[in-house]
């Protein structure tokens, strides 16, 4: 087999493809021009990857549906589908549940259904009747979600609340893939129902299902590549290495460590090889490697700006990945895997039958892999599971990588993935009939009744993650706002962004004072408010406006909005009714006062209007 790799002109062609991109997106290209490629042509070339998996994967689904025979039971499957994602919606209101992350991908999917342009907006106005973005940033999370929820947008129309749909419908996909899942590897269709009510009784799944994160769709990825991955060992043929690879393609461009799919992609790739002892290699797929350019030069923004991995406010972190993390951050992950408290997002179920199983499928996928001869699809689910059991790996290294934080829980979601492929695998070599699945689906319908819908139905874990907590009350008052022509102080200024309101920091307008004034002045804004935090003092009682939030002496505040966070934090949003600029006052103008006759000529008029609208951009805070 090494004497057909090395005299395949194809290999060394793809080779050079690959070593090309690598070179030119980390060292000859610089990082400022990068960027600017990303942010021109990223929405292109996500578009052209999808179309690729689109025109590779549907061979595979047609000849897969064609020899699957479906019967009574796939019909109530499908059912109980729609009950279980009826049940999350019910249960979690859909909202941002992960802040900024959430907020960034919405901004990004907002200038790729406004201008085709992958980054988020800064700053925006609608001054000349239409929303404009003024300026934009690239972010450092991949393209694909938000090309996905900019696509709904282009289907739909623009509404925020798009990406929280697409969730719920990605939600959907995942748990019919699940079904295949358990049924392929179990042999039994109950295998399959029995993981569909183990994700059910998940919070965290409900969580992410009703959020704007793009959780869901790597775990849906995930799955479709384990499924490709059986497709393609047990008929190694181009459709299924193209579905494979640039299914992978689309998993890496979803979440950032989503790349190191690419490795066990790559060494399944060679399995096929060795087992139909040819070498498969089509055009598209020699190509595909141009498709990681937008991913390196993205990642760049990781080694140019250190700030990008959050290690500020971590104590004593001084490098993204070590030794050292892993024994703290198993111990928080078995924290959140066995919190009973109700505050967590963790199934105990779950996690009982998966942390069993695991250690077994270690020494299966061992057993497997030193066989030879061993079937397709037990490669498959091998390598499938093994690759899991490295991303475990990666998180227990990671500085952040602790489960029981509410920010970072969902990174659980592929190691849950992994102990569900875990859980039915060990039950493949124990039960042979369809009586021990439908036993393990009974349990998993108590655990669901028990304890997993009493956790989603209290919401505790929801109210301890105060941002969320914050942005749903913002949610609240903009659902009461009579008039959306208000300028909103905010230091989230991205949620009302979002919304087409005009929005700006609290730093970035206490700056600015003197253009606040002009606006208030010349009648721009029907109200301008601005959004604070107060800190109580648990001593005195005494509420104090965070610091971040202040805007200094010299603006008046009527408090329109007051309501706790948490114990000891409230949300003020005030109404500003003057503005100090030294020994003057400006106060919000009352009414309109009837102009005198006018007596400039139209060509007059207009020229002003051209004028003051420049002006009127300029004095943006």
């Amino acid at each position: 087999m090494l004497k057909i790799l090395f005299s395949d002109r194809r290999i060394w062609l793809l080779s050079l493809i690959l070593a090309l991109v690598a070179l030119l997106t980390r060292r000859v290209i610089p990082a400022p021009v990068g960027f600017s490629l990303v942010i021109e042509g990223g929405y292109w070339i996500t578009l052209l990857l999808v179309m690729m998996f689109g025109r590779a994967v549907w061979p595979v689904i047609r000849e897969r549906w064609g020899r699957t025979a479906f019967g009574r039971l796939e019909v109530w499957v499908l059912i109980g589908i729609l009950v279980v994602t009826g049940v999350w919606v019910a249960h979690e209101r859909p909202g941002y549940k992960i802040l900024a992350d959430e907020l960034l991908l919405s901004g990004t999917a907002m200038g790729m259904h406004y201008e085709r342009k992958a980054a988020y907006p800064v700053r925006a106005t609608d001054v000349q009747g239409s929303f404009q973005i003024l300026a934009r940033m690239m972010d450092k999370r991949p393209l694909l979600f938000p090309f996905l929820t900019a696509t709904l947008h282009d289907l739909t129309g623009y509404r925020p609340e798009n990406a929280f749909y697409l969730n719920i419908g990605l939600s959907m996909v995942f748990l019919w893939l699940v079904y295949l899942i358990g049924w392929r590897v179990a042999r039994n269709r109950w295998g399959g129902v029995f993981l569909i009510l183990l994700f059910a009784g998940l919070p965290l799944l409900a969580q992410q299902a009703t959020g704007a994160g793009f959780e869901l769709l790597n775990l849906l990825l995930l799955a479709g590549m384990a499924l490709l991955m059986v497709y393609y060992l047990e008929h190694p043929d181009s459709a299924g290495l193209e579905a494979l690879i640039f299914g992978t393609l689309l998993l890496a461009s979803t979440r950032y460590e989503s790349l190191f799919f690419l490795l066990p992609v790559a060494i399944v790739a060679f399995l096929g090889w060795w087992r139909g002892g040819k070498v498969i290699l089509s055009w598209p797929l020699i190509c595909s490697p141009v498709f990681l350019a937008p991913l390196l030069l993205q990642n760049r923004l990781f080694s140019e700006q250190s700030i990008i991995w959050q290690m500020a406010g971590q104590e004593g972190v001084t490098e993204p990945f070590g030794l050292q993390y892993c024994s703290v951050n198993l111990g928080h992950a078995l924290s959140y895997f066995f919190d009973f408290s109700g505050y967590s997002t963790n199934s105990p179920l779950f996690a009982v039958l998966g942390l069993l199983a695991m250690p077994f499928m270690g020494l299966w996928i061992a057993r497997v892999l030193r066989t030879k001869g061993a079937a397709g699809n037990e490669l498959a689910w091998a390598m499938a599971g093994l690759s899991l059991f490295g991303v475990t790996g990666v998180y227990m290294l990671y500085f952040w990588g602790k489960f029981d934080d509410p920010i970072i829980s969902r990174l659980s979601l592929p190691v849950h993935l992994l102990m569900a492929l875990s859980v039915v695998v060990v039950g493949s070599l124990v039960f042979k009939t369809s009586k021990g699945w439908k036993i393990l689906s009974l349990v998993a319908v108590g655990g669901l009744l028990f304890s997993s819908l009493p956790v989603m139905a209290k919401h505790a874990y929801r109210t301890i993650y105060s941002p969320g907590v914050e942005m749903q009350m913002r949610q609240t008052f903009l659902d009461r706002l009579p008039d959306r022509n208000v300028l909103i102080i905010d230091n989230d200024s991205f949620f009302w962004i979002l919304q087409k309101m005009a929005a700006t920091p609290a730093k970035q307008a206490a700056a600015r004072k003197d253009a606040l004034i002009y606006h208030m002045r010349n009648h721009s804004f029907q109200e301008m408010y601005v959004v604070q935090s107060l800190l109580v003092d648990d001593a005195t009682g005494v509420m104090t406006v965070d610091p971040v939030d202040d805007l200094g002496p010299d603006f008046e505040l009527e408090t329109v909005s007051e309501h706790r966070v948490q114990t000891l934090l409230f949300q003020r949003i005030s109404r500003i009714t003057a503005i100090k600029d030294g020994d003057k006052t400006e106060v919000k103008p009352k009414a309109f006062i009837e102009p005198e006759h006018e007596r400039r000529t139209s060509e007059e008029l207009e020229k002003s209007r051209v004028l003051y609208m420049e002006n009127w951009i300029k004095q943006l805070p």
